[in-house]
């Protein structure tokens, strides 16, 4: 029988799966931003042959969200804190940001298909109408290397008590239904599966699978106010007769 993972630090058993992986992986128990972290070690030329790079923490003191917001976690270990860093040869388009987002929700509603799952553009994963995971893509160039960074804020084990439009995964799962540890290691490989995919073709306009998919877990968000009527292959969504750029919201 399998572990349930209510007192585990995420951190830690994230790192373990990683080196169980054979990926390059960075954990402290403590850090300002993995983000930032990341930033800092992309061209690190002892990294330059790792193709992924994942730091993780079990509590940021810093975290960062998209523009001027910031990522708060709960208690320190109950969360995925976590940048994924990947070297490409290709520059990464304005459709990264939709891909990435994508490849999140597919993870999780593939682990648990049972849970209400969907996307509210630009960079948020929901259960439901509580928020669960957040998104901050950040690119690096440096002559012909490319770091993609991207960085994922994911309530595991517990969400901020001070924010009720936030849950956790623990917090969503049915009653007698456990968080176990090979579901989350499930999570983890299909995570890995679905972001190496998407960043692999991230200097591409959109694929008429990739638009659809968006559109259904945009519209499956129960705060949205007006459905979106299509996803464009340059990541624009249309609302009626409006067109609205992913990057401008």
């Amino acid at each position: 029988m399998d572990t349930p993972l209510a007192d585990i630090r995420i951190g830690q058993v994230t790192s373990q799966w990683a080196e169980n992986n054979h990926l390059y992986v960075c954990y402290k128990s403590q850090q300002d931003s993995t983000n930032n972290l990341a930033k800092e070690e992309a061209f690190e030329e002892s990294l330059l042959e790792e193709s992924l790079c994942l730091y993780l923490t079990d509590h940021q003191t810093a975290g960062r969200g998209r523009g001027v917001h910031s990522w708060t976690d709960s208690q320190p270990g109950s969360s995925l804190l976590s940048s994924w860093s990947f070297l490409l040869g290709i520059k990464p388009q304005p459709t990264t940001a939709c891909l990435v987002g994508l490849a999140v929700y597919r993870a999780c509603s593939t682990t648990w298909p049972f849970l209400p799952w969907n996307l509210k553009a630009p960079n948020d994963i929901y259960i439901g109408d509580k928020k669960a995971a957040g998104i901050l893509t950040e690119s690096l160039i440096q002559g012909d290397e490319v770091r993609l960074i991207i960085g994922l804020g994911f309530n595991v084990t517990a969400s901020p008590e001070d924010m009720d439009t936030a849950t956790s995964l623990l917090e969503s799962l049915p009653a007698g239904a456990p968080l176990l540890g090979q579901d989350y290691m499930a999570f983890l490989d299909r995570l890995l599966f679905e972001l190496t995919d998407a960043v692999s073709h991230c200097d591409e306009p959109l694929s008429t699978t990739d638009q659809l998919s968006l559109l259904t877990a945009l519209n499956q968000h129960p705060l949205l106010a007006e459905k979106y009527t299509g996803v464009q292959a340059d990541g624009s969504l249309l609302m009626g007769d409006k067109k609205i750029s992913w990057t401008s919201l």
